[in-house]
């Protein structure tokens, strides 16, 4: 069966975060798609867990939503940068932590309706302790939390990032029912 093919990508607005293109599809039966796109660059989620299975959140203000919200830490891959070293980068800025072992745990799309944003969800083990770099604008406080408290945290509503939700989700379902 045949698919929509794209015919039409016009540059809009570049930003220092994302690029915004005015794309148009087509289809052979001759339906059209016409949308703003958001060009990104992948992302990671790291899902720091100690060895008492307590896993580590971080709060910062976050300006689109006008508030704090408990989060995994993550971040943006640097152009040429590969997805594990973007989350051991991004584990050490927002929270001082290096892990000793890594494990890929999905890949998935944030908001696809308008959106080419992919994230990189990260299990990191065999935790050391640091000294956290972040960023100017990052005041980021830290919080330890068993994963009943998470899924708690997730029910109530008190953490309401979806990239967070998900990767908690995933490893709560896939990793932690079957390897611990």
């Amino acid at each position: 069966m045949a698919d929509f093919q794209l015919v039409e990508s016009q540059h809009v607005l570049q930003t220092e975060v994302f690029e915004v293109r005015r794309e148009r599809a087509e289809h052979p039966s001759g339906a059209a798609l016409d949308r703003h796109v958001t060009v990104n660059a992948p992302a990671t989620v790291i899902l720091p867990l100690n060895e008492v299975g307590e896993l580590l959140l971080v709060r910062q203000f976050r300006l689109p939503v006008r508030t704090k919200l408990w989060e995994l830490p993550a971040g943006r891959c640097d152009p040429g940068e590969e997805e594990v070293e973007t989350a051991r980068r991004e584990l050490i800025e927002e929270t001082g932590l290096r892990a000793k072992r890594w494990t890929r745990l999905l890949d998935f799309v944030t908001a696809p309706g308008f959106s080419s944003e992919r994230m990189i969800a990260f299990l990191a083990e065999d935790l050391t302790a640091g000294e956290a770099e972040p960023e100017p604008y990052e005041l980021i406080e830290t919080r330890w939390v068993n994963r009943e408290d998470a899924l708690a945290m997730i029910r109530h509503g008190e953490i309401r990032d979806a990239k967070t939700i998900t990767t908690i989700l995933y490893c709560q379902t896939f990793v932690f029912q079957t390897a611990r």
